[in-house]
């Protein structure tokens, strides 16, 4: 479980590490700061576009024999990070760490289930979200206080040491989970990467649509037509559409986009919010949105242990409805508002992602067979980078419509993706009490 949370904290840390660092690097490397964006988006697009194809890959040959490739190459990708010395060549090395990331996120859950008995699932996820949420936390601090004595390209190298850790306790103690020995179609995965990487692409193009992404968009839908076309014929399949078709294993699956659309959302939102809209200095920023991270990586493992006897709907109402409350809270705060009333309802938006997520990621894995363990791994990791995705998208069309209340609109698209992460959680809740009583009854 080490093993596991040191490959999940890494992948974690080099996004928020990195989002904190681009200046820097847009100052080093002499490029605009429109430009160094990439160097963020790139590791983003690279994990969305492949996580289900290694997530299926994993399934096949065995997650073990997918795990430790992926630690290696995060580790090699890692080192030619530190030592790039040009933008191109950073970006080449994110690519590659996005795609290492992607094979360590797939398998993770699937490794989790793996190792805790079915009676302490719950507690796994919560441990394993708490990691997660702590990372995510971590973050901008760590790469803050490097960042004052050292320069970015130790963000990078800073990873060595843990992967190498990893790696020797994967290597003794990861399970040997054997795979299904079938075929993995390489025409399906190649189409499935096309799908979502371009969806993605077209995602961040939305806040200044020209024919570009018209273009895009209409990629995406002759490869989706393809991917599906293709999909109903094989046996094998690496998008999961028989598993989407199961109402409550779908509404789960809906009610994480949601949830992390609206983190999403939220997060790219708040430090213009907080610096420019209530007059706040940027220095306070990160101390004022921490009481989030900090609450769900309190919350996550408790929230676990208690998804162990209590219903996961009923979890993620309650906590998809603190976040609501939270999000609007913080969008009606006048300018000069004292520290605490910006804390608070931040604190309400940890304690609720805290009680939704840990219980969420166990009804997913429990919701599926085990051998249909790591396409499920595979789909949960991809539903967090989607939803997020599109919270920064709705992010960017806000500020395009109007800069001067694009803050203020954006907290209100999160505040209606988690009210609608609560309806959706109320309507697992109902189907999961449906299924109870038809038992009972048989």
């Amino acid at each position: 479980m080490l093993a596991v949370s040191l490959s999940i904290s890494m992948a974690t840390l080099d996004t928020s590490m990195t989002n904190t660092a681009l200046p820097s690097m847009a100052s080093q490397l002499d490029v605009s700061a429109a430009d160094v964006i990439g160097v963020v988006t790139i590791y983003q697009l690279v994990m969305v576009a492949t996580m289900l194809p290694l997530a299926a890959l994993a399934g096949k040959i065995g997650h073990r024999r997918v795990f430790l490739p992926a630690l290696w190459l995060f580790l090699g990708a890692s080192v030619w990070c530190g030592s790039a010395q040009s933008l191109w060549s950073l970006e080449a090395a994110r690519a590659a760490q996005g795609l290492a990331a992607a094979a360590l996120m797939g398998c993770n859950m699937a490794l989790v289930t793996a190792i805790y008995r079915k009676e302490e699932l719950g507690r796994g996820m919560g441990l394993n979200a708490m990691i997660a949420a702590a990372s995510l936390a971590g973050g901008p601090v760590l790469a803050s206080a490097m960042l004052t004595v050292l320069g970015w390209h130790w963000l990078f190298y800073v990873n060595v040491p843990f992967c190498l850790v990893a790696l020797a306790l994967a290597g003794k103690h990861l399970p040997r989970i054997p795979g299904d020995g079938k075929p993995l179609d390489a025409g399906a995965a190649v189409l499935c990467a096309l799908a979502f990487g371009l969806a993605v692409l077209g995602l961040e193009r939305v806040a200044a649509p020209d024919w570009g992404t018209a273009l895009v968009w209409a990629l995406v839908v002759v490869c989706w037509a393809m991917l599906l076309r293709r999909e109903r014929l094989s046996a094998h399949a690496i998008v999961p559409v028989d598993l989407l078709r199961l109402p409550a294993f779908s509404l789960a699956v809906l009610v994480c986009v949601l949830a992390f659309a609206a983190q999403g959302a939220a997060m790219v939102a708040l430090p213009f919010l907080l610096n420019r809209t209530l007059g706040l200095d940027i220095a306070e920023v990160g101390m004022l949105i921490a009481p989030w991270p900090v609450m769900g990586a309190c919350l996550a493992p408790f929230s676990g242990k208690w998804s162990d006897r209590m219903s996961a709907g009923l979890l993620g109402v309650v906590g998809m409805a603190l976040l609501a409350f939270g999000l609007l809270a913080v969008s009606w705060l006048p300018p000069g508002a004292p520290l605490w009333a910006v804390m608070l309802p931040m604190a309400s938006c940890g304690t609720g992602f805290g009680l939704f997520l840990s219980p969420n990621q166990r009804f997913i894995m429990f919701s599926v067979p085990a051998h249909r363990a790591s396409v499920a791994s595979g789909l949960s990791g991809l539903a967090r980078l989607i939803g997020q995705t599109t919270g920064a998208a709705f992010v960017a069309a806000c500020f395009a419509l109007n800069a001067k209340l694009g803050a203020t609109w954006a907290l209100w698209v999160a505040v209606a993706f988690a009210l609608a992460g609560c309806v959706a959680s109320a309507l697992l809740e109902r189907l999961a009490r449906q299924a109870k009583e038809a038992l009972a009854v048989s």
